[in-house]
């Protein structure tokens, strides 16, 4: 019995070390899909619409308008807000 003990001692040391580096792992959820990109348009009558862009940050719920722009018939328009290619933490 004296010449396995250090052996079984061993085998235990391991055994809590790997469930102890086991349970260091990050269980926490998943950061893709965070942010999401939606459009929205609307006639604003006079043969003009207005068309647009917001992100939502699915985590917080937080949502910012990226993108503005008024269109008339022929497709040009006026830009009010060009944010597309800002990080959403940057947006005003």
């Amino acid at each position: 019995m004296n010449k396995r003990l250090p052996w079984i001692l061993v085998g235990i040391l391991s055994t809590v070390l790997m469930l102890f580096l086991l349970g260091a792992t990050d269980i926490s959820a998943p950061n893709y899909g965070r942010y999401q990109l939606s459009s929205w348009s609307t006639d604003i009558g006079g043969d003009r619409a207005a068309v647009g862009a917001f992100i939502i940050d699915t985590a917080t719920g937080e949502t910012k308008t990226a993108y503005t722009r008024i269109l008339d018939v022929k497709g040009t328009g006026i830009i009010l807000k060009n944010d597309l290619k800002t990080t959403f933490h940057s947006i005003k």
